[in-house]
């Protein structure tokens, strides 16, 4: 797996569970998995090793997981590096198309 894709696994487990901590829909492995369309295992991987550098909480209580702050902070960051990227390719298209 090339570390773009998994760079845009993380953002994505980082997001739903950012977006699901404001709702009233908690963000359960289900929840991920249909969003990720990973299965539990690979995503035990990722879940492990976001919860083990601290950008994400698993509440065994209620058996949900939540983006904390620091991972809320990487997604900013990340967004405006793929906003940049994107913007990056767009220009050389650009100017591949014009010459």
């Amino acid at each position: 797996m090339q570390e773009e894709d998994r760079l845009n696994i993380i953002s994505l487990i980082l997001e739903i569970s950012s977006n699901n901590s404001h709702s009233t829909e908690k963000t359960t492995i289900p929840i991920i998995m249909y969003n990720t369309l990973l299965n539990h295992a690979r995503l035990n991987v990722y879940w492990t090793a976001l919860n083990e550098v601290g950008l994400l909480d698993y509440e065994t209580a209620s058996q949900t997981f939540k983006t904390t702050e620091k991972g809320l902070r990487v997604i900013e960051v990340f967004s405006k590096l793929d906003q940049q990227s994107r913007e990056e390719r767009e220009m050389k298209n650009y100017n591949n198309n014009t010459v």
